[in-house]
């Protein structure tokens, strides 16, 4: 498989969790695209490392612990009344879906397609300056483990 830059990448939103947590389940769903998104941060699962160090060996025993399938930070160019930022903005703060399960697709140009649930955590406004675009970011909490769907 070749090397790919992000260009065509797109990700895109939707209230609710599939029926089924796997390709088809979030396959079925419907989905409004984000407008003008300018970068999409890293995002996955971290494991955590549980310790226990005996005090007769002083050797450190590592063990799997918990998984947080961590956060990921979205930047665009603030649009009004465009559909995938309006259900980010409705997903956090006092929106309507404040605190409700949100469904993600991340398409990639090369046909490859990654999935997850996720809640929205925050939506921001950073007007800059005179030269700058009024620019928006979004951070959402992902909640499960990512469904990778590799390109055909």
């Amino acid at each position: 498989m070749p090397v790919t830059t992000s260009l065509g990448t797109t990700i895109s939103v939707v209230l609710g969790a599939p029926a089924t947590y796997d390709a088809a389940g979030f396959a079925a769903l419907t989905y409004a695209e984000v407008g003008e998104v300018s970068d999409i941060a890293e995002f996955g699962g971290e494991t955590e490392i549980v310790t226990h160090t005996p005090v007769k060996t002083g050797i450190v025993n590592k063990l799997a612990g918990p998984t947080d399938y961590g956060s990921m930070s979205i930047q665009f160019a603030r649009v009004f009344a465009e559909a995938g930022q309006d259900a980010m903005k409705a997903g956090t703060g006092t929106g309507a879906n404040a605190g409700k399960v949100h469904s993600f697709e991340v398409a990639y140009a090369d046909g490859g397609t990654e999935y997850f649930t996720g809640i929205n955590t925050s939506f921001k406004s950073n007007v800059g300056s005179a030269s700058s675009v009024r620019m928006g970011s979004c951070n959402i909490a992902i909640n499960n483990d990512v469904i990778v769907v590799d390109p055909v």
